[in-house]
């Protein structure tokens, strides 16, 4: 539904890559979830890589080019400023794979460096923290990468470090100590699900841990492998030329069909073995989503970290190259576009095995280029 904030007459210009209009005219500015439309044109958020507004005029820049000027809005610029901004910073989360399941906790602030602060609008989720700078894309941090969260005097923030660095969240005025209790109560509460599913410390979500940093590894690993994928995992730590690593992810985008193993498993959870096979580092979840065996060129902790930052999402990872062409038509053009551990994953992916007859071939083929 269209509310009255999400709607206002304006002038419209569009204008191509040099700068020359193409199409212009009068209209009502409709603002939907996921595209504004006004006169014959729609826009989708996902192809409007930059919102600048100020003295009654709106520019949208377009992927992958031209611009897009509304004006002549009168007393709705400000409130259909406000709409537009929202639903298009709502459209690029989700199409930055940066959303949850559940919905966030919203601050307002800032991301503090030593170049300056941001304007940012900060996002708690269950699983990750999302910041979405004023007039960039928005970007992540998953709390299984956290690895302290505490608060700062000097400027007020709530820092967040993990091991690519901290996250300084700023501005936040009196609700400093809301944010980090929000962050702080969903990374414990993760934590104390993984320490009851492991029966140990030390697992964060979408980490592996080296089989050196795991109690009885070989009984977690029997625990948490669906009799489907024994085998699989069998052939693939026969052939480890380093530590393999086991994992558990809650995962953003559950399948329909499930793998279950022996021991109990939250329906939103899914557990995954990394193993490094000279310069290549191999996928395996062992259960959870029915999916198929990835084969990555790069170090284990490297293929790890963009990963993580994926919540293991398979789907943009198994699109072929003709499906990940980035048409109109394709939900993932713009993390295709702007991702960048999906833009790593995929140019370092160099076999994605289905289980089936062929698998145990197909796996010997991959891992010759070892």
């Amino acid at each position: 539904m269209i509310t009255e904030a999400r709607r206002a007459g304006a002038a419209f210009a569009l204008a191509d890559a040099s700068g020359t209009i193409t199409q212009s005219g009068e209209a009502e500015a409709l603002i939907a979830d996921d595209a504004l439309t006004v006169g014959p044109l729609a826009v989708s958020f996902l192809d409007a890589d930059f919102l600048r507004a100020g003295d009654y005029r709106i520019e949208l820049t377009l992927w992958p080019e031209g611009r897009l000027t509304l004006t002549h809005l009168g007393r709705r610029f400000d409130t259909f400023t406000r709409e537009l901004g929202r639903a298009r910073n709502q459209a690029r989360v989700a199409g930055l794979l940066a959303h949850g399941i559940a919905m966030p906790d919203v601050f307002s602030g800032a991301v503090l460096s030593e170049a300056g602060s941001v304007p940012s609008e900060i996002q708690v989720y269950d699983t990750h923290v999302t910041v979405i700078p004023a007039d960039a894309d928005p970007w992540q941090v998953p709390l299984g990468a956290v690895t302290v969260i505490r608060a700062q005097d000097d400027p007020p923030a709530v820092v967040l470090e993990t091991s690519a660095g901290p996250t300084i969240l700023g501005h936040l005025a009196r609700r400093r100590d809301a944010c980090r209790v929000a962050i702080t109560e969903r990374w414990e509460a993760q934590r104390q699900i993984l320490v009851e599913l492991a029966g140990q410390s030390g697992f964060s979500d979408g980490w592996g841990v080296a089989r050196a940093g795991i109690r009885e590894f070989d009984q977690l690993l029997n625990r948490f492998t669906a009799p489907e994928r024994v085998a699989c995992r069998n052939s693939l730590l026969a052939a480890a030329t380093g530590d393999p690593a086991l994992g558990f992810v809650q995962l953003l985008d559950p399948d329909a069909e499930r793998r279950a193993p022996p021991a109990d498993l939250p329906e939103n959870m899914a557990v995954f073995l990394l193993v490094p096979v000279g310069a290549l580092t191999v996928l395996e979840v062992l259960a959870g989503p029915a999916a198929a065996t990835y084969v990555f060129r790069d170090a284990i902790d490297a293929v790890n970290r963009d990963l993580q930052l994926l919540h293991l999402r398979r789907a943009p990872l198994a699109l072929t190259t003709e499906q990940a062409e980035l048409a109109p038509s394709n939900p993932y053009r713009l993390a295709l576009r702007r991702l960048e551990p999906l833009r790593r994953l995929r140019t370092i992916t160099t076999a994605r095995l289905i289980h089936n007859e062929g698998w145990q071939n197909a796996l010997g083929a991959a891992l010759s280029e070892a």
